[in-house]
C-alpha cells in the first residue's frame, strides 16, 4: 500500500530532531520515527521506528497511528502483522480519517487480518470517496465498473473515475479513456488516454498508439472506399479508377467487337474462296480462320490500349 504521509528529511536534520522528540516535541518524533523507517540521515531501523511513532500516537496523534499501521501492515522493518496493524488503524479510522478508510478498505478487499469482503471494502472506499479521497474515488469506481460488493453499474464508475481523474489520477483518466473509446467518443478518450500518459501511466501511451494505428488504417480504407468508378458510380475497390465491371468492359469489349468483325470477314472469305475455287476447301477454311484470329489480337491490342488511355 503506498503511503500517503511521509516527508523526506537530509541527515543534517538527525541532531536537532532527536533532541526535541526526546524533550517530547510530537512532531520530531514523528520526523524521528520516518527517519528510522525510511533509513534517511540515519541507519534504517524498524524498532525504534516504532518506538518514536508509539511516543506520538500516546500523545493523540492519528497520522502516527495510521504510520504504525503502514509499518505493520507492509512489514516494513518489522515482523508482517495485518492484526497490529488493525489495531493501529482503529483509532484515526474513528476519526474518520480517509487515508485509513483507503487503507482498512484495501484489506477487506484483499483478505489481509480479515475475512475478504467486497462489500465491507466498498464500505470505507465510499466513506473515504466522499471526503475527495482520490484513490478511494478511483477503487469505488473500480468496484462498480466489475460489480464487486456493489450492484454493477458503468454510470456511477464513470462518476467515481471521472471525479478521481480530476484530482490527476492517472489510472482513472486512463480507465475513463477506455470507457469513451467504448462509447465511441474516440477523441475524449484519445484526450483521457494522453492526459494519463503526460502523468506517467505507460500502459495509457501504449492504448493511445494501438488506436492511433488502428484509426490511421481505418481513415486510408475509407478514403479508398469513396473513390468511384466514372463510368457507372460504383465504389470502386482500393487503388484501381475504376470498378471491376467497367474494366471488364473497357477491356474486353472491343475484343468482342472484333471477334464478331472477324467472324464476319472469315464467313464472307469462306463463301466467296469456295465459290471460286471449290477444289481448295480445306486452303480456304484455313485462311478464313487466320483472318478470325487476326481480329481477336487486333481487339485485345485495342482494348489494352483504351484501358490504358482511360486509366489517365
Amino acid at each position: 500500500m503506498e503511503e500517503l504521509k511521509s516527508n523526506s528529511v537530509s541527515g543534517r536534520d538527525y541532531n536537532p530532531v532527536y533532541a526535541s522528540a526526546s524533550s517530547g516535541d510530537v512532531d520530531a518524533q514523528i520526523k524521528l520515527g520516518k527517519m528510522y523507517r525510511d533509513g534517511e540521515g540515519v541507519e534504517k531501523d524498524g524498532k525504534k521506528a516504532v518506538e518514536w511513532l508509539t511516543r506520538a500516537a500516546e500523545q493523540g496523534r492519528s497520522d502516527a497511528h495510521y504510520l504504525l499501521g503502514d509499518i505493520y501492515a507492509s512489514g516494513n522493518g518489522v515482523p508482517l502483522s495485518y492484526s497490529k496493524a488493525l489495531e493501529w488503524f482503529k483509532f484515526p479510522l474513528d476519526q474518520g480519517d480517509s487515508d485509513t478508510q483507503v487503507y482498512v478498505g484495501w484489506l477487506h478487499e484483499k483478505g489481509f487480518g480479515v475475512l475478504k469482503d467486497n462489500s465491507k471494502a466498498a464500505e470505507y472506499y465510499a466513506l473515504a470517496a466522499e471526503q475527495g479521497n482520490s484513490t478511494a474515488q478511483h477503487n469505488l469506481g473500480n468496484f462498480y465498473e466489475q460489480g464487486l460488493g456493489v450492484p454493477k453499474d458503468e454510470n456511477k464508475a464513470f462518476e467515481y473515475y471521472s471525479l478521481s481523474a480530476q484530482q490527476g489520477d492517472s489510472d482513472s483518466q486512463a480507465k475513463l479513456g477506455a470507457m469513451y473509446i467504448a462509447r465511441h467518443d474516440y477523441e475524449k478518450g484519445k484526450d483521457y488516454l494522453r492526459m494519463a500518459g503526460e502523468n506517467g501511466n505507460q500502459r495509457a501511451l501504449e492504448t493511445l498508439k494501438k488506436i492511433e494505428a488502428v484509426q490511421e488504417k481505418h481513415r486510408i480504407e475509407d478514403s479508398v472506399r469513396k473513390i468511384t468508378c466514372p463510368f457507372c458510380g460504383k465504389k470502386s475497390v482500393w487503388k484501381a479508377k475504376f470498378c471491376h465491371g467497367c474494366t471488364a468492359r473497357i477491356t474486353y469489349e472491343p475484343i468482342r467487337e472484333y471477334e464478331w468483325i472477324g467472324i464476319g470477314l472469315g464467313i464472307i472469305f469462306a463463301v466467296v474462296g469456295i465459290a471460286i475455287d471449290p477444289n481448295h476447301i480445306g486452303m480456304v477454311l484455313f485462311y478464313a480462320f487466320i483472318i478470325w484470329w487476326l481480329s481477336i489480337m487486333l481487339g485485345k491490342f485495342f482494348g489494352k490500349q483504351r484501358a490504358m488511355f482511360s486509366k489517365d
